[in-house]
């Protein structure tokens, strides 16, 4: 029985680390406010996930454009590094970017704006000094997002 205790007490004892690892969802408002005042950027949308472990953070942002062209989608793109390096809910992270054909306010969900997404080829994201297939998404690195913001 004694040893039963124990072992109860030992997997509490994990099982309270293990959660306290648990993230807590940061407040992206401010992000969000941030990105929209990008030219050419009507609006933003902004949430975090935890693939693979709750430690594991990762930033998402939808940005909706004016325009849908190649070019605008890299100059936001351009535009939204140093915000995100900027911001501390997001600097340090990796962030997936959506870039949204169409107006913020005709969205209620951001399943909805998915539809709308527009492709990052591999020549947009090359322009950024990114090396990565087509994609629904442009998909950088916490260091990838400081280059970009520095020029590079």
């Amino acid at each position: 029985m004694r040893r039963m205790r124990t072992a109860l007490a030992i997997a509490a004892a994990f099982g309270a680390l293990a959660l306290s690892g648990c993230a807590a969802t940061p407040d992206l408002s401010g992000l969000e406010s941030h990105l929209a005042e990008i030219d050419g950027v009507n609006g933003a949308m902004a949430y975090t996930t935890h693939s693979g472990a709750p430690w594991n953070t990762q930033v998402v942002v939808l940005l909706f454009l004016d325009d849908s062209s190649g070019e605008s989608v890299v100059a936001s793109a351009q535009s939204a590094a140093p915000v995100l390096v900027d911001d501390p809910a997001a600097s340090g992270h990796e962030v997936t970017m959506y870039f949204i054909d169409g107006e913020r306010g005709d969205y209620a969900t951001r399943s909805e704006a998915f539809a709308d997404s527009i492709p990052v080829t591999s020549a947009l994201a090359e322009e950024l000094g990114v090396t990565q297939p087509g994609s629904e998404a442009l998909r950088l690195s916490a260091d990838q997002i400081s280059r970009i913001a520095d020029g590079s």
